[in-house]
């Protein structure tokens, strides 16, 4: 299984319409995507964040499925949206041993 986790400091700009059309965006994923297991955005509830306030976190059956996604239609046209509302972001990316 391959896991990639994006931390993001959103800037003040973001509003409902913001978190509503990003929820859009998760599900086309999940629909369209293939080899996606968990595909979630959600708020960060640490106290340790560091700033870091939201993430988008998500399971991949194999390297070769986050390949297809970061490519996708769906995933490409999700992050040009987000762009201009994150003000820094934070990646992991790594194959989970079973």
């Amino acid at each position: 299984m391959f896991q990639h986790l994006v931390m993001m400091k959103l800037n003040d700009r973001v509003d409902a319409h913001f978190f509503s059309r990003v929820q859009q965006y998760v599900q086309r994923v999940k629909n369209e995507c293939d080899g996606v297991l968990l595909y979630h955005f959600g708020e960060n509830i640490s106290d340790r964040s560091q700033g870091f306030t939201h993430a988008t976190s998500s399971s991949f059956i194999d390297p070769e499925a986050h390949d297809r996604y970061q490519v996708s239609p769906a995933h490409v046209a999700m992050k040009a949206f987000m762009t201009e509302y994150i003000e820094q972001v934070v990646v992991y990316d790594g194959v989970v041993a079973e």
